[in-house]
């Protein structure tokens, strides 16, 4: 089927200006009708129009979409795969805080009370989803599905007041380790201290907690730039993060 401009417009949802801009840059080309000139699109044309529309409500940019539509179709779906993904989880986590606040606006109303673990249980999921995501596959490739399923595991089961103490032992940390960030004295009592919250925060999570592990997640907040924005992003210093690699390497044995 041929849809001329004006038709296409109102079954996708855009303005004539939009598809003629469209057209213009190059990102949805349509035909021109031989006998009068006017701009036609065919089954083709509707069908990329399509991907457009779900790349922009994913974000993406026009000239991002562009460069994605120039990709082969396998490559193309591969990212659609990896959009759906997304949205899955992220349909998860709405329907685990829908789930939570009806527990907690039922409770108000006398039903059913919450447990202070129950109450907190759907932040912590979050939080593991979002690790998951960012972080999931180097820790599944250095130390294998088992372990990070059961750190994982022992995060989201976690009682209120454990969490809680992980919280504020991070925070500690992130204090001392500024300090030590400033002055680079690696041998002081500030830099020990910030090793032995690091593994205590570790421990929260990890079930088998082993020196050689702790010199290996050292090695990969050095070579995985996340670590480093993350640790710069909760401490304001440059090089906190290769300051924290280097605490660890310090203070474990080779």
């Amino acid at each position: 089927m041929t849809y001329a401009i004006q038709a296409l417009a109102q079954l996708a949802g855009l303005s004539t200006r939009t598809l003629r801009y469209y057209d213009q840059i190059g990102l949805l080309v349509a035909h021109r009708n031989p006998l009068n000139g006017y701009r036609e699109y065919d089954a083709q044309a509707v069908d990329r129009l399509q991907r457009i529309r779900y790349w922009q409500a994913f974000g993406f940019t026009l000239s991002e979409i562009r460069a994605l539509l120039a990709q082969t179709p396998a490559q193309q779906d591969a990212a659609l795969r990896h959009q759906r993904d997304q949205l899955r989880q992220e349909q998860e986590r709405l329907t685990r805080l829908l789930t939570s606040l009806d527990r907690t606006l039922a409770a108000h109303q006398g039903g059913d009370s919450m447990t202070d673990t129950e109450k907190f249980a759907a932040f912590k999921q979050d939080q593991v989803a979002a690790n998951d995501r960012q972080y999931g596959a180097e820790a599944r490739q250095r130390y294998g599905n088992a372990a990070v399923t059961s750190s994982q595991q022992k995060f989201a089961q976690l009682s209120a007041a454990d969490y809680q103490a992980m919280q504020a032992v991070e925070a500690d940390l992130l204090t001392q380790l500024t300090q030590v960030t400033q002055t680079q004295d690696l041998t002081s009592p500030a830099a020990k201290r910030v090793f032995q919250l690091h593994r205590q925060w570790l421990c929260f999570t990890w079930n088998n907690y082993t020196p050689a592990q702790h010199r290996g997640l050292a090695q990969l907040y050095l070579a995985d730039d996340r670590f480093q924005d993350y640790y710069r992003q909760r401490t304001g210093q440059e090089a906190a993060g290769r300051t924290l690699a280097a605490i660890i390497d310090q203070f474990t044995p080779a």
